[in-house]
This record gives structure tokens, C-alpha cells and sequence, in this order.
């Protein structure tokens, strides 16, 4: 991407290259590496984007033959990538125009005669380059979780070339470790210990929707547009959806956690690819919105995954206009925990219809139209993930240096700040929550780790020891990588991506800052009245990294010591 980018390069034009890529440790039976990642430049921020996403997309690319597909140009009228061992082929897709993410997979499977090929397939939202649209990928495996690159606006690029999915039958190529008796020897031990490892068990019995109840207590999750401290969050709880609609569980690629919520009927609507909501779902559509309602918010987050569409920025967008309409700014009539209203945006946004074509772009541009930039909550054009930095100080500076954006996936550091959790293997401390001194240096480490795994590609969910994963990484690829370098590959990661920012024409010092409603405290809520200082922590973050203040560029010094000279060549001449 760093060499076929530049500053000129339309996000939504012929140029800009779409990259899924999979991971060395893809369809191995390292514990949850069978994700993929999407990437290209966002039409939501200009800047990098990336998106990551589980299913089984990743593995069967990889035994099909492929570590990565590149797509560039445009179609001149809409096509499908079918992929079967080796074999490659675009086909018409002027009969799916219209057709939602799910109905996608099923048509492609029904087409073709194969109900084991996996689809990664892009909705109405996409086709109508909604800018924060999705790409979600369905398989019918029993028991298959969706994966949902859900982030930045991959949906919108995939949609700018007239593509609507990609399908891909698992194939028959073996995937080569460099040292298969070392990759069982470190295998082995992360296998034995993840069953009975308490994060495996809690994330199986209540899904990510189940840290609702714990984060509310701590005042990390957003109500009425982040204005608000107190809500009746056990309404929409993980607790609760498993006690009222649960009716199964669903899984990734060699995964043992399975935290996927099956759910057939929600709101009085059936659910035929029903799987319940995430906590960022039940927070930006619930919460975000004072939807209390359980069922409801279930039924249009999967209409968000339907339509093509990321729920984090659809919630906010539409919160954020009712803020404005609250205010006296926005003249349509808007309300608060109308979930009707909701489910019928949802839909006028995907169609781009009526107001809904102003919310396709998302709040920093209705915020530029309304004359009110410093009240949405967004960093460089991102929506910010539904944890509230005023209750873990180390997300403030997460949010603020993130390389795509308000994104909680570069660093999800707040499980760090929550639960006191040290990291011994990466070197990671914990401080305590509303800690600003001392923690950039924990936040870039984090960062650092967090960039490998990516990599790999592995959830972010199981907690196998540092050292195993490092250990099946070097006996994969016959790198030499050991736990005391390991972090060295996640800082060269930091700053290609800051370099590509940069050669975008990424302005550091004007754009990593906090958004004017999170500089206000809370009278209510776990927060306790807290603000982060961000500033500090940024200075203390540049001089670890040994980036340029004025300039925001990684020091050529810290370049040529990472092996990257002509990145250093690029930005320093």
C-alpha cells in the first residue's frame, strides 16, 4: 500500500487497491488465527484503513491456494470473484445488485452449486458508497460465526469497483510449517490451558455482550451521545440477551471461545442468519441512542450487517443528529430511544434517501455542514468505539494516535486499564485506570503487541501465553523470532503506517486531540467526574516512539535502527 498510495490517490477511485490478506498462521491450528484483514485507503477518514474479521474466509483463501487478493481498477458493471484451488474467475453480478449481504452468500452458493463456499460479500450500503460501509463474510458451516470487516469504509472501496463478493471454496494446498514438531511443542501447552482459562469462559457463556454489565460500572459506556453517565444498561446486557433471546453459540476458525450470539426472532421479526449483537452494537444502538429495548436493538444491528453497514458508525451518526436536533441545530425531527426511527434511518442511509444520504457520510461531514466540528465524536473522521476514555485514561491517547482512526482495535488497551492485568511476556505494566504518567509507555508497547497479532491473524478474545504464540510464530515461518524482539516487528508495523499517513498528507499535531463532549466530565457514571490529559501523555508517547514533535515523523535515526531506510529517505530527504 505504501508504494501504490499517494497523497492524490481518490479513495473511492480506480486506483486505490482493495487488499485482503490473511495471516502466517491462517488455517494452522494456532488458537484463533483463521481471520482475514481488509485494506486500502479510507473514504471515511483518507487515511490508512484497515478492518479485521473472523469467519473462514481467511483459511479457506489460504487453502485455496491465495495469502492475499489484490483488487484494483473498476468493472464496468458489477461482478463476483469466484476462487476454487487455483482457479480464478470474475463473473457477472448484475442479478445481485440490490441484494443484502446475507442473500448474497446464499445466491452465490445456490448459483454455483456449492453450499461450502465462503462469501465475503458487500450490501446495498456498500454499492451506495455509504462511507462507513462493511464487507461481511457468511459461511453455512453449523455453528459459523459472520466476520464482519466492519471499520473504515472497506465496504464503500469494494463497492467503487463495482464489486460485489468474493467467494472462495476451501482448497486442498497444505499449508507448510517450517518446523511442525516446534509448532506442536508450542502448540501444545496454549491448547491444554485455554479451556479452563477464565477469559475463554466468560467470553463463551456471555459473548462480548456480556462485558456490558462490568463496563457500565465503570462508566465506559456512552449514553444520549456521550452526554450522559447513568442508563439501565442491564436491559441490554449480554446477561439479559442470554437469558431472553439466546438460542445458540457461534465460532471462528480454531476457535475455542465461540462468542457468537445465535438468535432466531428478535422483535417480532424472524432472523433467518440471526446471530445476536456485539457489546459495540448493543452500546451504539442502544445506549448511544437511550434504546432500552433489547429485542429491537438485536433486530437493527442485524439489519446494520444486512444492509452492509458498521453498526459503531450507523449508531453514532444517527446519535449525533439527534443530538443536533436536541439542540436546536438540525431541524428534523429526531428522538431519543425511537427505535423505529432508528430501524427506518438504518435503511434511508443504506438507499442514500432523504436524510439518510446526508448521514451516509458520516459526522464529521454533518458536523462540517451543520458548523459544529468540535461537537462530534470522531478522530480523523472515525467514529470513536463505544468505551469512554473518560473511564480508562490509556484510551484517550489510543483513540488520539490511532493510524485509522477512533478505532479500539489497533490497541484494546482498555482491558488492560479495567482489569489491572499485567503482561509480563510483553512487558506491559497496568496503572491504575485514571493514571495518565507513565502509561504512553505501556499504551506503545500494547500497540506494539497488538500490531502482531493482527498479523497473525489472531482474535483479540483468547489469552494463550505471549511466549507460545511466539514460539508458533518462529516455528512457522523459520524467522527468527523470539519474545525479546518480538515487539521489534509490531514497531516496524507503527511506523510504516505512520509514514503512510504521512505521504497521504496526514497533519499529526492539528488532528490528535480529543473531541469537545469527552473534555467535558460526567455529573454521573463510573468516570467520577474524570478527564483524561491527553497532552502529556502524547509528549511521553513521542519521546518513547522517538517521533518529531513539531512534525509528527518518526525520527530517521529510529527508522535506520528498524531497518526501514527508505522510509527514512521518503520523509526525510
Amino acid at each position: 500500500m505504501y508504494d501504490a498510495l499517494d497523497a492524490h490517490t481518490d479513495p473511492l477511485g480506480p486506483d486505490n487497491p482493495l487488499i485482503f490478506m490473511t495471516g502466517p498462521l491462517d488455517a494452522t491450528p494456532a488458537p484463533s488465527c483463521g481471520r482475514f484483514v481488509v485494506a486500502a485507503r479510507s473514504p471515511q477518514t483518507d487515511l490508512y484503513g484497515e478492518a479485521n474479521a473472523g469467519n473462514f474466509f481467511g483459511p479457506d483463501l489460504k487453502t485455496a491456494g491465495y495469502d492475499g487478493v489484490i483488487v484494483r481498477g473498476k468493472a464496468p458493471t458489477p461482478v463476483y470473484l469466484l476462487i476454487r484451488d487455483r482457479q480464478v474467475e470474475l463473473r457477472d453480478a448484475k442479478h445481485l445488485a440490490g441484494k443484502t449481504t446475507f442473500d448474497t452468500g446464499d445466491a452465490i452458493r445456490a448459483e454455483i452449486g456449492d453450499q461450502r463456499l465462503t462469501v465475503a460479500a458487500i450490501g446495498p450500503a456498500g454499492e451506495n458508497l455509504v462511507k462507513y460501509a462493511l464487507i461481511l463474510a457468511t459461511n453455512p458451516r453449523p455453528g459459523a460465526k459472520k466476520g464482519i470487516a466492519g471499520r473504515c469504509g472497506m465496504g464503500a472501496v469494494m463497492g467503487s469497483k463495482n464489486l460485489k463478493a468474493i467467494a472462495v471454496r476451501a482448497g486442498h494446498t497444505k499449508i507448510g510449517l517450517h518446523d511442525p514438531a516446534a509448532f506442536q511443542t508450542a502448540l501444545r501447552p496454549a491448547i491444554e490451558m485455554l479451556p479452563d482459562d477464565l477469559t475463554t469462559q466468560v467470553w463463551r457463556a456471555v459473548g462480548t455482550s456480556g462485558t456490558m454489565d462490568f463496563l457500565s460500572l465503570q462508566g465506559a459506556v456512552p449514553a444520549k451521545y456521550w452526554t450522559q453517565g447513568t442508563f439501565d444498561f442491564e436491559k441490554i446486557s449480554g446477561t439479559t440477551l442470554a437469558e431472553t433471546l439466546l438460542t445458540g453459540h457461534a465460532t471462528c476458525h480454531a476457535c475455542m471461545i465461540a462468542c457468537g450470539r445465535k438468535v432466531a426472532q428478535a422483535a417480532g421479526h424472524d432472523l433467518p442468519h440471526g446471530e445476536g449483537p456485539e457489546y459495540e452494537t448493543l452500546a451504539s444502538l442502544g445506549s448511544l441512542l437511550l434504546n432500552d429495548d433489547l429485542g429491537a436493538v438485536t433486530y437493527i444491528g442485524s439489519q446494520c450487517d444486512a444492509w452492509g453497514m458498521d453498526s459503531i458508525s450507523a449508531g453514532s451518526t444517527i446519535a449525533f443528529a439527534t443530538l443536533l436536533h436536541e439542540r436546536g441545530i438540525l431541524l428534523d425531527d429526531l428522538r431519543w430511544g425511537d427505535v423505529q426511527q432508528t430501524s427506518q434511518l438504518v435503511q434511508l442511509i443504506a438507499r442514500r434517501e432523504g436524510i439518510g444520504d446526508t448521514l451516509a457520510e458520516g459526522t464529521r461531514e454533518l458536523a462540517r455542514r451543520c458548523g459544529v466540528q468540535g461537537l462530534a465524536v470522531q478522530i480523523n473522521g472515525l467514529e470513536l468505539a463505544m468505551h469512554d476514555p473518560r473511564a480508562f485514561s490509556g484510551m484517550a491517547l489510543v483513540y488520539a494516535i490511532s493510524p485509522v482512526g477512533a478505532s479500539h482495535n489497533q490497541s484494546d488497551y482498555y482491558w488492560i486499564d479495567s482489569s489491572g492485568r499485567t503482561q509480563e511476556d510483553s512487558g506491559i505494566t497496568a496503572l491504575d485506570r485514571f493514571e495518565t504518567a507513565g502509561k504512553a509507555v505501556a499504551v506503545a508497547r500494547h500497540q506494539d503487541w497488538r500490531a502482531v497479532t493482527a498479523s497473525l491473524v489472531q482474535c483479540i478474545f483468547p489469552n494463550p501465553p505471549v511466549k507460545n504464540m511466539v514460539d508458533m510464530l518462529a516455528a512457522a515461518t523459520g524467522y527468527d523470532i523470539r519474545l525479546d524482539n518480538v515487539l521489534t516487528y509490531g514497531e516496524r508495523m507503527w511506523n510504516l503506517k505512520r509514514a503512510l499517513n504521512l505521504k497521504l498528507g496526514y497533519e499529526a499535531r492539528a488532528n490528535e486531540h480529543l473531541p469537545e463532549l469527552l473534555l467535558k466530565p460526567l455529573a454521573d457514571g463510573g468516570t467520577e467526574g474524570h478527564v483524561p490529559e491527553l497532552e502529556p501523555m502524547l509528549r511521553e508517547y513521542y519521546a518513547h516512539r522517538e517521533w518529531d514533535w513539531a512534525t509528527g515523523k518518526p525520527r530517521r535515526e529510529k527508522l535506520l535502527a528498524l531497518g526501514m531506510p527508505e522510509i527514512a529517505q521518503d520523509l526525510w530527504g
